[in-house]
């Protein structure tokens, strides 16, 4: 079978770092950014009455969404000009996310946003999550790295930031082997993760999804979560 981005319908893949053939020519999408779509399809019910709040879109997704008939579709980010494909409003998720309307939102998503947030996680998470509607969809994207999670919220010089966190604008990293004591005292969060938990592998390899994401905590996993996977 040909794979085929299932947010824009094309098959041409390039490359995105060291990964191969993963990225989406046309409309830019990731591995990460098709397994959303997929939980999309699957979890979540458009209609003109939805509201969505959507943290740093993706070029693909954001085409997607905001071509649906939706109530409301707020698109946001920290750096809006970093966008040039839409108009984004700023948002700060630290001094902005105690302000949200609770109860809002019929779906909330977000991918490798978490590891920038230069404030408390669980708080800025449990805002967001506030904002979820009782029958709603947070759909929560984080980059699990090798080890233990870490923190820190000094001005660390971009080189640090790099060393530590694998990024020069990160100021955290999600370890695998924590998950529980860290990010799963506050939300029901699946261990072990499988992604063969939720799509069968001919779905995922139609999609591109790469076999070695399937397993395991990595870049590509993404959280289904409902109001009542709150646990605080």
């Amino acid at each position: 079978m040909t794979p085929t981005c299932n947010i824009c319908g094309r098959s041409s893949w390039g490359d995105m770092g060291k990964r191969k053939n993963v990225r989406c020519t046309a409309c830019g999408s990731l591995e990460r950014t098709r397994v959303i779509k997929l939980f999309l399809a699957r979890d979540w019910t458009a209609g003109p009455g939805r509201r969505v709040f959507h943290l740093a879109p993706e070029k693909g997704l954001y085409g997607y969404l905001a071509s649906l008939d939706l109530k409301e579709y707020r698109a946001v980010d920290f750096c809006p000009e970093n966008f040039r494909f839409a108009e984004i409003e700023r948002f700060d998720l630290c001094s902005d996310g105690p302000q949200l309307p609770s109860n809002r939102y019929d779906l909330i998503l977000h991918a490798h946003v978490m590891e920038h947030i230069p404030c408390n996680v669980t708080a800025a998470l449990a805002h967001l999550h506030r904002s979820l509607t009782p029958d709603g969809l947070h759909l929560l994207c984080i980059p699990f790295m090798h080890g233990e999670s870490e923190e820190d919220l000094a001005a660390l010089s971009p080189e640090e930031a790099q060393r530590r966190f694998g990024q020069s604008d990160h100021v955290r990293k999600f370890g695998k082997e924590d998950l529980a004591r860290n990010l799963g005292m506050a939300f029901s969060l699946p261990e072990p993760y499988s992604l063969l938990n939720y799509f069968s592998a001919d779905v995922l390899r139609t999609s591109n999804v790469p076999e070695r994401e399937w397993h395991g905590l990595n870049g590509t996993s993404v959280f289904p979560l409902r109001k009542s996977d709150y646990l605080l």
